[in-house]
């Protein structure tokens, strides 16, 4: 699992996670939730071991980010919105190198990629190169890199973000339809509530660098008396978002 606890964070002037504290349990996906500017993406590169948190622990399958970085950075499959891929290398090169990166011996990692290659319905772009691929595509490869070395835990960050309608709803039924969350912590960060309520089972919630909301879904709504998720989510968002505000003026 993943756990959080008083995660702190400041760049520049602005603290832009403040003292946010949360688990995110194994065999399920956990939302991150939040309008844009509320520390999803600070939070989701902390987890990463792409920057140094200013105080506070985090740890990834028990593994302490603070005191062993580079074992945790084992345990982590990352997607981001900007896929980052070898445009000269075939998809197949790419994530052959990275499996190998990982340690996997050659044949165990053409075994690999030829599985998530199906289950991922992208055989037919292992000999493509990266560079002629549309989005929605290079998205595609960029979860199966990240799951190349089987790691127990997958961090998604806004993975959706900025593909057209059609690429969006079939990387969402890749999510749903591949064997994801099977003895492993999915920690997916967006601002779309629809994506949340479709995916994730529960969703912490971000506003100005802290924790609004935590619960599942189902918790969430029941507690609230609603008839749906995203008007609950939405007003108490909005409820945090201006509280926020008017404690700073």
């Amino acid at each position: 699992m993943i756990e959080v606890r008083a995660l702190t964070k400041t760049l520049g002037s602005t603290r832009v996670l403040d003292g946010i504290s949360f688990v995110a349990p194994s065999g399920q996906i956990t939302g991150l939730l939040g309008p844009n500017g509320a520390g999803k993406t600070t939070a989701m590169r902390v987890l990463a071991t792409l920057l140094h948190p200013d105080d506070g622990e985090v740890r990834i399958d028990g593994v302490d980010l603070a005191t062993e970085p580079l074992e945790a950075r084992r345990r982590i499959g990352l997607v981001t919105e900007e896929p980052g891929l070898f445009d000269r290398l075939s998809v197949r090169e790419q994530l052959l190198f990275v499996a190998e990166v990982h340690g996997l011996s050659r044949s165990a990692a053409t075994e690999r990629i030829e599985q998530l290659a199906e289950a991922l319905r992208m055989t037919d772009l292992l000999d493509a190169r990266a560079g002629v691929l549309s989005k929605g595509n290079r998205q595609k490869v960029s979860l199966c890199r990240a799951l190349v070395h089987d790691p127990p835990v997958l961090l998604l960050d806004e993975p959706t973000s900025g593909l057209d309608v059609v690429a969006a709803e079939g990387l969402q039924e890749l999510l749903e339809s591949a064997d994801l969350t099977a003895e492993r912590t999915v920690l997916l960060s967006t601002h779309r509530v629809d994506e949340a309520e479709r995916l994730c089972e529960r969703v912490v919630g971000l506003a100005a660098g802290r924790v609004v909301v935590d619960a599942s879904l189902a918790e969430l709504v029941a507690a609230d008396g609603a008839t749906d998720f995203r008007s609950t989510f939405v007003r108490l968002l909005g409820e945090a978002t201006l509280a926020g505000r008017v404690a700073e003026q």
